[in-house]
């Protein structure tokens, strides 16, 4: 007996276009004042109708990356890192093979990002810092108590969006806002199992402990422990969800 099949997802091919938009600037290191092919050359290059192209390029548009100049053609406009990171995420969405490839890649590049951003800040908290952190914290153990799991998993993102914003780093803020939406598909797949809620109150303590006391390298070690259980927990997952 086959496991049910669920139909493919309906997309429309302007998406796709779009997307395949997006891979021609990225891959081909466009800048301000280059300019695209042709509707006509695109349309022939990709197998895909004019109609289609007019709406990615209006799709791009609406987002700032392109400019249309009548009589002359679309051109890629000045962009900065917050259009770039948008385009390489909806790269990765559309891309990758299955949901549960994507949450480990997402959970190792969260991994990497925050085990490091939380040494830095340990080792130097901002002003300010310290208190608000600890008032998250505050709110996470109130939430679990009420067993309100939902709200937990949204005040956890929010403690790890701060020690991101306490970092400083514009582009590492930026990164980190664009993994917004991946991340949150990440906590509703893989936010509670029997056992977890107590270990994630646990780390949060014992960030908090290591922030206060400036060790570095005991707040890296917690945060890698922190989320290498939620890539277990993804690595569990069956492969169809």
């Amino acid at each position: 007996m086959y496991r049910d099949i669920a139909p493919l997802k309906k997309v429309k091919v302007s998406d796709e276009v779009t997307y395949a938009l997006e891979n021609i600037i990225v891959e081909n290191d466009l800048v301000s004042g280059d300019i695209l092919p042709s509707q006509a050359e695109l349309s022939e290059k990709l197998k895909v109708g004019t109609r289609s192209i007019r709406e990615a390029i209006r799709s791009l548009e609406s987002r700032g990356m392109v400019e249309t100049r009548q009589g002359k053609g679309v051109f890629i406009k000045e962009t900065n890192i917050d259009n770039f990171l948008e385009t390489l995420m909806g790269s990765f969405v559309f891309h990758f093979p299955s949901q549960k490839d994507l949450l480990i890649d997402l959970t190792n590049t969260r991994r990497i990002i925050e085990s490091q951003a939380i040494y830095d800040v340990a080792i130097d908290p901002p002003q300010g810092f310290i208190s608000r952190f600890a008032h998250l914290i505050e709110e996470l153990d109130q939430k679990a108590g009420e067993n309100k799991i939902d709200a937990y998993n949204i005040l956890d993102f929010e403690l790890h969006k701060s020690i991101i914003e306490a970092t400083d780093n514009k582009i590492l803020i930026s990164l980190y806002k664009h993994l917004t939406q991946l991340m949150m598909r990440s906590f509703s797949k893989t936010g509670y199992v029997r056992g977890s809620l107590e270990t994630s109150i646990a780390d949060h303590h014992a960030m908090l402990k290591a922030i206060v006391n400036k060790d570095g390298d005991q707040a890296k070690k917690t945060m890698e422990k922190h989320i290498r259980l939620t890539l277990i927990k993804v690595e569990n997952m069956s492969s169809d969800e």
